[in-house]
């Protein structure tokens, strides 16, 4: 055997390439110790311009002109020295403060990126209204394949092989959209992140199956997207209308929208008017998310009487700072979820106080009325409950347990029930091992239900 071995040389470099470019892949972090490989022997010469890096150059924050074309000059530089290299999986540059006089610099880290790059990044700082025009060679890069770009001018696609693309801080029209979307053949996934201009997004692509809208300030907006299986809508911005003609594949929905509720009257009227739409819009959702505005309007519509759409949702998770408050209203939209298996619940803490419920009513009344209030029927396919990331005293969380102790009584089918803490320090607070103690008290209408209280 020691003879073999003997024999066999350097059993190292005997592995195939792609083994011994993952190997390299791992010491990148020293980048001088991969290119030095080079000199082992004839078989390792040339292995390390095969290993897939990621290039990120961060402008610094700075308005004075030589600092700019200083770092100008070391990106260039460095690109230079990576021109050798195979294939660069990220590239990214941030934060330029662009003049037309940089277009050629621009134009430069473009050409690069779609020569070698498989996700390309440009976010760059208007000044002066001066805007970059992203080229049109740019799309003609085979191994191109994510793309970001924020605060420029898009050009229409042509006949691209992008697989993702995220456009932010863009003015557009219905027109520019239109053929960027019918250029990209191949797209995916769309991320439109505070854009303008556009009224109408019409996505006709059975390859497109993921959208997000993110701040979206612009008038109302109206999406047509019958191939469409994950949508989100987060941020603050307008009305954007999705009806279930439009959206029939969806799969997925995100809603996680914030309006303010502290104006007139009539615009509260409206976004619980305009999220009245959006749950009848995405009531044939198998899985939903939904943030803390909705949940919101959830409260204050069940006070106004308003019945939810029923709905053929499995999945559900709910994005809240528990409070009393929106416990009615969490309920009552539970009940037009006959079909629901799975609820998530992902307790963040909020720091601006929600008082609009205390225009209809105070704290000891919704805890009255949640207290007495008689919910018909249960939860016959629920099995899996978790409460992620939940934090208080026991004091704090009594009306928190009432919600518990309802979920428990309604499940009939329960299989896991977690409810997941966290503390600061090291120790565990005492008040957990009462709260858990408890919890593990409550009467159960699922027999097989396991209770864990973890921390």
């Amino acid at each position: 055997m020691q003879e073999k071995i003997t024999a066999g040389g350097d059993r190292l470099s005997d592995l195939p390439d792609p083994i011994l470019i993952h190997i390299l892949s791992k010491l990148w972090d020293g980048k001088k110790q991969v290119v030095r490989t080079s000199v082992l022997s004839t078989r390792w010469r040339f292995l390390w311009m095969s290993v897939p890096v990621s290039l990120n150059f961060t402008f610094p924050d700075s308005e004075k002109q030589n600092v700019t074309l200083d770092y100008l000059s070391s990106t260039h530089r460095k690109l230079y020295y990576y021109k050798s290299f195979e294939k660069i999986r990220r590239f990214s540059v941030w934060g330029l403060r662009y003049e037309e006089r940089y277009a050629k610099d621009v134009d430069l880290w473009v050409h690069f990126a779609c020569t070698k790059v498989e996700e390309f990044t440009l976010g760059l700082l208007c000044i002066n209204d001066q805007i970059y025009e992203f080229p049109q060679f740019a799309y003609k890069g085979k191994m191109l394949k994510n793309l970001v770009l924020k605060n420029l001018k898009l050009n229409p696609c042509v006949n691209c092989s992008l697989v993702s693309l995220e456009i932010g801080y863009v003015k557009l029209t219905d027109g520019v959209m239109e053929k960027v979307l019918s250029g990209c053949h191949n797209l995916e996934c769309l991320e439109l992140e505070h854009v303008s201009g556009i009224h109408r997004l019409e996505i006709s692509s059975v390859k497109l199956r993921e959208l997000t809208i993110r701040d979206y300030y612009d008038e109302n907006l109206e999406i047509l997207a019958p191939y469409i299986q994950h949508l989100e809508i987060l941020g603050k911005g307008s009305e954007i209308r999705i009806e279930q003609r439009n959206v029939a594949s969806l799969f997925y929905a995100i809603l996680r929208l914030d309006f303010d509720f502290e104006d007139e009257e009539r615009n509260l009227e409206k976004e619980c008017s305009y999220l009245k739409e959006l749950l009848h819009g995405v009531s044939h959702v198998e899985n939903l998310e939904l943030g803390s505005w909705c949940i919101e309007c959830l409260s204050i519509l069940e006070l106004k009487g308003w019945q939810f759409p029923l709905s053929s949702r499995k999945f559900l998770e709910l994005n809240i700072a528990l409070e009393q408050s929106d416990f009615l209203g969490i309920c009552s939209f539970l009940q037009s979820s006959s079909d629901l298996e799975t609820l998530a619940i992902d307790c963040w803490d909020n720091h601006n106080a929600r008082d609009t419920l205390s225009r209809y009513t105070n704290e000891d009344e919704q805890t009255r009325r949640f207290e007495t209030h008689n919910f018909n029927g249960s939860f016959p396919h629920l099995k899996t409950i978790k409460i992620d990331n939940f934090y208080g005293s026991l004091s704090e969380n009594k009306s928190v347990l009432s919600l518990v102790k309802y979920l428990l009584k309604h499940a009939t089918v329960l299989e896991n029930f977690v409810l997941a803490a966290s503390f600061l320090g090291s120790d565990v607070s005492l008040d957990y091992v009462k709260m858990a103690q408890e919890i593990l008290s409550f009467p159960r209408s699922s027999p097989h239900a396991s209770v864990v209280f973890s921390y």
